[in-house]
C-alpha cells in the first residue's frame, strides 16, 4: 500500500483502482482502519469517480492531531472541494488552530481549489500569520488566484485585498472553477506549460513550473511527465508533448473541476 509519506511528496495521488477494487475498498472503509489506512482508502475511492464519503475525509481532516495526515488531508480536499464545501465554514475548522507547517500547506495549495470560495480562508490566514514565513505562501496564492497586485501593492492590508475581492467576485460566474482569473480549461493550462518548457528547453534549465503539472495530473489521472525541479531536454520535452497530445483526447468543459477524469 503506498503511504502517507510518499504522497505527500508526489504531484498525484498515483493510479486509479479498478472497479473491482473500489467496490473492496469502500467496503473496508467500515471497519476499524487507522487515519492512514482510512486516508488511503478515501483517495483510492475518490480516484474511482465515488465522492460519497467525502465527509469522512472532512471529519479527518478536522479531527486528526497528525501533522501528516492534515497535510495530505488538506491536499486531497483541496482536490476534490466544490464551491459548496468552501462555504460550509465548520468545513475548515482546523484552520483555527492549524500549526504554521500546515497553515503553509494549506495556503500553498489553495490555488489548487480553483474555487474563489477558498479567499477568505486565505485573508484570515493573512491576519493571523502576518510577519511570518506563511504571509508570503499566502500572499502568492491570493495574487495567483486572483491577481490582486494589478491594481494594489503587494503588501495591501487585508481589507484592501478584501475589498478587491468582492468586486472581482461579481465579475465572475457562479458555478465555474477559475484558473488565473480564466474559466479553467487543459488547453489553456498546456499551452503555458508547453511555452514555458520551450523557453527552459531552448536555455537547458529546470521547467520551474508547480502548479500546473499538478492540476494536470490530478484531473486526468494520468501523472504529468514534467515537475518542478525536471530539467528539459529534448527526450522529456517530446514526452510532454506526447502527454499533451493525450491530455487534449478528452471531453473537458470549460470552467468544470475534474478529478482523475470524474466531474467533482
Amino acid at each position: 500500500m503506498v503511504t502517507v509519506n510518499e504522497l505527500i511528496k508526489s504531484i498525484w495521488y498515483g493510479p486509479a483502482p479498478s472497479a473491482e477494487e473500489a467496490q473492496n475498498i469502500k467496503g473496508s472503509l467500515q471497519g476499524k482502519i487507522s487515519e492512514e489506512e482510512c486516508l488511503i482508502s478515501l483517495i483510492q475511492l475518490f480516484k474511482s469517480g465515488d465522492f460519497s464519503l467525502k465527509h469522512t475525509l472532512i471529519h479527518l481532516m478536522n479531527s486528526t492531531k497528525d501533522e501528516k495526515i492534515l497535510n495530505l488531508c488538506t491536499h486531497v480536499f483541496c482536490s476534490v472541494c466544490t464551491h459548496e464545501d468552501l462555504r460550509k465554514v465548520e468545513n475548515l475548522n482546523f484552520l483555527s488552530r492549524v500549526s504554521e507547517g500546515n497553515a503553509y500547506v494549506f495556503a500553498s495549495c489553495a490555488r489548487e481549489t480553483l474555487s474563489p470560495e477558498v479567499v477568505p480562508y486565505l485573508l484570515a490566514l493573512l491576519e493571523e500569520w502576518d510577519d511570518t514565513i506563511v504571509e508570503e505562501v499566502i500572499r502568492d496564492s491570493l495574487d495567483g488566484i486572483m491577481d490582486y497586485t494589478e491594481k494594489l501593492n503587494w503588501n495591501a492590508t487585508v481589507d484592501e485585498i478584501g475589498s478587491y475581492y468582492m468586486e472581482w467576485m461579481n465579475t465572475l460566474l457562479p458555478t465555474f472553477y477559475y484558473y488565473n482569473r480564466e474559466p479553467v480549461f487543459p488547453g489553456n493550462l498546456t499551452q503555458s506549460l508547453v511555452q514555458r518548457a520551450f523557453t527552459a528547453r531552448e536555455q537547458d534549465t529546470q521547467i520551474n513550473m508547480e502548479s500546473i503539472p499538478i492540476l494536470l495530473s490530478v484531473w486526468s489521472g494520468t501523472k504529468c511527465p514534467v515537475q518542478y525541479e525536471t530539467l528539459m531536454d529534448e527526450e522529456v520535452f517530446q514526452q510532454l508533448t506526447d502527454y499533451i497530445d493525450t491530455l487534449l483526447e478528452g471531453s473537458w468543459e470549460r470552467g468544470r473541476k475534474y478529478f482523475y477524469g470524474h466531474i467533482v
